[in-house]
């Protein structure tokens, strides 16, 4: 069943400490409509801060909500609600209770234990609340570390890439989507729609840390390297004849044959030596 509201936590009057009395008016208005139908209004103050985190605490409000009502449909559908087995101890507890109802009042015993219950309940209520600021909190320092990153090297941000963060924050971590705003920054590629093309890629290749965005561009660079770099030829058969005439002939250590014929051998290798072999 829908809710004609939604759930105002104490915890946001410290989320909304920093606001003026017309950024609080605004998001208020704000929170109201998105709870009665989904309609974002664009918020341009500080209130645009603010507003992420509570409306996901009402969508997890109204998930709650539903399952509840999903529950309480079938139990009417049964005939009603299952009786609940008491825990161990509860048995004596509820007859303790229903001994001193009958005798007119409660005992020293039972009111204890009334106190108790209460204090149990008060320790569950605080516990919640916590949670729920905590939560709060978290997803508001995400988006503001988010918006910016996104201010400092790209430039004022619009309704739209506010938006799109918000929801790319749902299964992607602040400093991966920071480190894809100043990779298009150093990319010189300062446009919205680029820094989502580095995380659509991250998602794909299952990169989702920015230690794991770090390696993966590492290892990017070093492949690139490698084939910038041309293979070593190997040494054909004519160099490697050549090299092994070169090193008899430095043994030779110059003409000292007596036959005509000898010295002209060692001539002629001596010029095939230094002659070029094609290619070179």
């Amino acid at each position: 069943m829908l809710r004609p509201y939604f759930c105002a936590y104490h915890s946001y009057l410290e989320n909304m400490e920093l606001l003026n009395s017309e950024e609080r008016g605004r998001l208020f208005t704000a929170l109201l409509e998105y709870s009665k139908d989904g309609t974002l209004i664009p918020l341009t103050g500080n209130e645009r801060f603010v507003f992420p985190g509570i409306r996901s605490q009402i969508d997890r409000d109204k998930e709650q909500w539903k399952k509840t009502d999903e529950q309480q449909a079938s139990y009417g559908r049964k005939g009603g609600r299952p009786r609940k087995k008491p825990p161990d101890g509860e048995n004596e507890k509820a007859t303790l209770l229903n001994d001193t109802d009958k005798k007119g009042g409660f005992s020293e015993k039972g009111s204890l234990f009334s106190k108790s219950l209460e204090k149990e309940k008060k320790k569950d209520k605080e516990k919640d609340k916590d949670n729920i600021s905590s939560s709060t909190a978290t997803a508001e320092n995400d988006i503001s570390a988010c918006v910016q990153a996104y201010e400092q090297n790209i430039g004022p941000i619009a309704r739209a890439a506010f938006d799109d963060i918000s929801r790319q924050l749902a299964d992607l971590p602040a400093d991966l989507i920071c480190e894809a705003i100043g990779e298009a920054a150093l990319n010189n590629k300062r446009s919205w729609n680029y820094v989502k093309a580095i995380l659509k890629r991250c998602r794909e290749q299952n990169i989702l840390s920015v230690d794991a965005y770090r390696a993966e561009k590492e290892n990017h660079a070093a492949a690139a390297a490698a084939r910038a770099t041309p293979a070593a030829r190997p040494q054909s058969k004519q160099a490697a004849v050549r090299e092994r005439l070169k090193k008899r002939l430095e043994e030779m250590g110059g003409v000292q044959s007596d036959d005509p014929a000898d010295n002209r051998i060692y001539v002629e290798a001596t010029e095939l030596v230094a002659e070029p072999l094609p290619g070179e």
